[in-house]
């Protein structure tokens, strides 16, 4: 069997992925914001749209590094934590 980090490596492991899947409620919010984006793009001037699709672009590119900046944060913290239980710091089960 490959190391966790090989197969993290080449892709077998897909952390993003397993983000992704969302519970009935997340999905819920998430109609729900697509029908209102729907029904206010549909009052607003072309200009207006456009100024809405640019901040909708800006919130997107900030959630994906607000996202990835949590991941790393989680990962390192997972890694300190084995790395504490194998050096001694806490009892092995």
């Amino acid at each position: 069997m490959d190391s966790i980090i090989s197969e993290l490596y080449y892709g077998n492991i897909r952390p993003v992925e397993q983000m992704g899947r969302l519970t009935p409620e997340a999905k819920d919010i998430l109609r729900r914001l697509y029908e209102n984006e729907d029904k206010l793009e549909g009052s607003l001037n072309e200009q207006e749209k456009a100024l809405l699709h640019a901040i909708q672009d800006d919130q997107l590119e900030a959630a994906c590094i607000i996202q990835e900046k949590r991941f790393r944060e989680a990962f390192t913290l997972g890694a300190r934590l084995m790395a504490e239980m194998l050096v001694g710091g806490l009892p092995v089960s």
